[in-house]
């Protein structure tokens, strides 16, 4: 029988027996404590050192994908402690650690990156050396822009290990997490020459561009681009540093990178709305937000020194009235004009340069016909147009003060046809003038054809202009005073002078009006030099008497005219004094009565016979021209063809007569051939006697009148 209570006896005892001796002796723990310690900061260092591989391999995987998206380094910090900052161009930033920078003892796993065909994909080293691809678990290799493996060490083995699942399983890399000497993930950091080298533990060189500066280059030296108008230049910029860009450019223009080049197109000449000139902004912004603004200046024109013609105004000479402007062109083989144009009278006509071609050709045909031509032709053929290189350096006179004047000029040949687009020069503004507070008291003594006016002007010492004009100028046809001065002063022109008072005028006698109508009287200060009015006008209206005939009679005869050819083979001589638009030379044989001393005298052109007699009389009064008695029979410059001759006699008191009108008809075969005869009139020309060559009673046609050349057709009628 086994005794049960005995052995449990036996064993209490035992126990019993140690514990007293335990209790009898003192124990030293120390070692072992130290040794706790010493496993506990082990434990601690293999933990931390693991979440410090842990984010090299997130940094690592960081890089890589800003690698992959095209972001770039702003800059590398070196932050002392044998770290580095990398700041990326997006704004964030990663830090890595440099070189041997590990815990001692320690060694990371040799996690690297292998790049095949542009994709970085995650693998190790193993304990032999051999660089392995990690894996997923469907046997795929994964690239670091998928999801980063994560790292443990083994606490049975002492080895690292690897997880492609997030930690659900893990691979043994028979690496060793001890026995190292502390090597970093990273071996090596540099910049150089624009590039990140990031080297990695197993040598493997991770290439990252650093940001450019920000610069935009248009690639052109020029300041001004020139185009014409519907034009496209591609330039060569360059570009750099930029995250985002905008281009501006000039309303009607177009701007745009397309391919390796920046295209900027000019407006079409039909886009009337489109600006001419301005400037191309390119504006960069940086991925960190700094800005770069470039400008490239544009014109849809010619580029200066290229153009066929140059247009220069002295500042010094442009007066209140006046503006000397010079014009040259450089193309001998140019026939050509040069002209200014009011931006009021521009804006009249539309206001659009594009539309000049137009306008000019209007203005063209008004000028031709206030000269008195049939045909622009005609006009461009009488000295309008310049020749070649011939300059044209002309002082205009009777411009509006404080007013703005555009100059131009443009290639034209003889027919009226465009040879060359319009060329804009500088623009001017007439000076202000100084206005005089001038006054004048008109004592009027009406006539049925003349007048005779006393004039008092508040200044004696003040110069001043009087005129009698027709009253529907102003009343009817709409003219200002200002413009009335000015016709007035444009009128006399150079000789204006010969027709300035001052002081007080009395007994200013104007002839050759029509009994029973209205007119002003009018007084006006003004600047000679300036050729310019400088006061107010004062004006006076009055009414001549009714007609009242007198017994002066006048007839005015075509007896004899001869052909110029005919008189240039009797005498070559002749030929320096015909007139190439007309080739029938007439004299006007004027017979007086007793009564008459003076008459005027005109030829209309056609058949005038039916017209009513007081319209005519009215007519050749106003436009007729002054004879005397015993002086020479006019000469005038016809064609074969009707005319209607009319002369009215003037006695000695001016009293006006009646009018005598006869019609004749010029034909081949009644032109005369006694060629003495006309010696006889013609040197009574060269003596100095009467002579008219304003053919027949047009409008007045200045361009005719003795003494005018070509110089006068040089300027439209603007």
């Amino acid at each position: 029988m086994i005794n049960i209570f005995a052995k449990r006896t036996t064993t209490l005892l035992c126990v019993m027996a140690v514990m007293a001796a335990i209790n009898s002796c003192t124990f030293d723990d120390t070692d072992l404590q130290n040794s706790i310690d010493d496993l506990t900061s082990r434990v601690e260092a293999l933990e931390d050192f693991q979440e410090q591989v842990q984010g090299d391999i997130a940094s690592l995987q960081d890089i890589i994908s800003k690698l992959n998206s095209s972001v770039t380094v702003n800059n590398v910090v070196d932050n002392g402690d044998g770290s580095w900052t990398i700041n990326f161009s997006d704004g964030t930033s990663v830090t890595i650690r440099n070189g041997q920078d590990g815990e001692d003892g320690l060694t990371p796993p040799s996690i690297t990156v292998v790049e095949e065909d542009g994709t970085y994909y995650w693998a190790y080293e193993d304990a032999d050396g051999n660089t392995e691809f990690i894996l997923d678990g469907d046997g795929n290799k994964i690239p670091v822009t998928g999801e980063a493996p994560r790292v443990r060490i083994n606490p049975d083995t002492g080895n690292w290990e690897i997880s492609t699942d997030g930690g659900k399983t893990w691979e043994d890399t028979g690496v060793k997490a001890e026995g190292g000497d502390g090597d970093s993930f990273f071996s090596q950091v540099e910049v150089r020459d624009g590039i990140l080298y990031i080297v990695l533990a197993d040598g493997t060189v991770i290439e990252v561009p650093l940001t450019a500066e920000l610069a935009f280059d248009f690639g052109t030296d020029e300041e001004v681009l020139y185009f014409a108008a519907g034009e496209s230049k591609t330039l060569e910029y360059t570009m750099s540093g930029a995250e985002t860009y905008t281009i501006t450019k000039p309303d009607g223009w177009r701007a745009s990178i397309e391919g390796e080049g920046l295209v900027i197109t000019a407006p079409a000449s039909e886009n009337t709305f489109a600006e001419t000139e301005g400037v191309v902004s390119v504006i960069l912004i940086s991925a960190g937000g700094q800005s770069l603004l470039a400008e490239q200046y544009v014109i849809m024109g010619k580029r200066p020194g290229d153009e066929v013609f140059t247009i220069d105004v002295p500042s010094d000479e442009i007066t209140p009235t006046s503006a000397r402007v010079i014009s040259t062109c450089k193309d001998e083989s140019l026939s050509w004009t040069a002209q200014i144009i009011s931006e009021n009278l521009f804006n009249d006509y539309g206001g659009e340069k594009s539309e000049m071609e137009s306008y000019f050709l209007d203005i063209i045909e008004q000028s031709a016909e206030y000269y008195g031509f049939d045909t622009i032709q005609e006009l461009l053929s009488n000295g309008f147009l310049y020749d070649g290189s011939e300059a044209d350096d002309y002082i205009y006179t009777g411009l509006l003060f404080e007013t703005k004047y555009m100059t131009f000029a443009v290639g034209m040949d003889y027919d009226g046809n465009y040879t060359t687009d319009f060329y804009w020069g500088p623009e001017f503004t007439t000076l202000s003038k100084e206005m005089l507070d001038l006054e004048f008291k008109i004592d009027i003594e009406p006539n049925a054809t003349s007048v005779l006016l006393d004039v008092y002007p508040s200044d004696m010492d003040a110069s001043y202009l009087i005129k009698v004009i027709d009253r529907a100028m102003i009343d009817e046809e709409g003219y200002t005073d200002e413009d009335v001065m000015t016709s007035i002063i444009s009128e006399y022109g150079a000789s204006i002078s010969m027709f300035i008072k001052r002081g007080n005028t009395l007994g200013y006698g104007q002839i050759m009006l029509t009994p029973d109508a209205d007119y002003y009287a009018v007084a006006f200060g003004v600047d000679p030099a300036l050729m310019t009015y400088n006061s107010k006008m004062t004006k006076e209206a009055f009414r001549t008497t009714p007609r009242q005939s007198g017994k002066a009679y006048v007839e005015g005869q075509i007896n004899n005219y001869w052909h110029d050819a005919d008189l240039i083979a009797y005498n070559p001589e002749y030929q320096n004094y015909v007139d190439p638009e007309h080739h029938v030379v007439a004299t006007i044989d004027l017979v007086y009565n007793d009564d008459a001393e003076k008459c005027l005298w005109v030829i209309w052109e056609g058949d005038l016979t039916d017209m009513d007699y007081f319209d005519l009389y009215n007519d050749s009064m106003r436009y007729g021209t002054m004879h005397a008695k015993g002086e020479a029979a006019p000469l005038s410059f016809l064609d074969y063809g009707q005319y209607t001759v009319c002369a009215i006699g003037i006695d000695i008191n001016g009293t006006y007569g009646q009018m005598h009108t006869e019609l004749v008809n010029l034909t081949e075969d009644g032109r005369s051939n006694d060629f003495p005869l006309f010696d006889e009139y013609f040197n009574a020309y060269i003596g100095g006697m009467a002579y008219s060559a304003t053919p027949y009673g047009e409008i007045p046609d200045k361009t005719r009148k003795q003494g005018h050349g070509k110089q006068e057709y040089r300027k439209a009628i603007m």
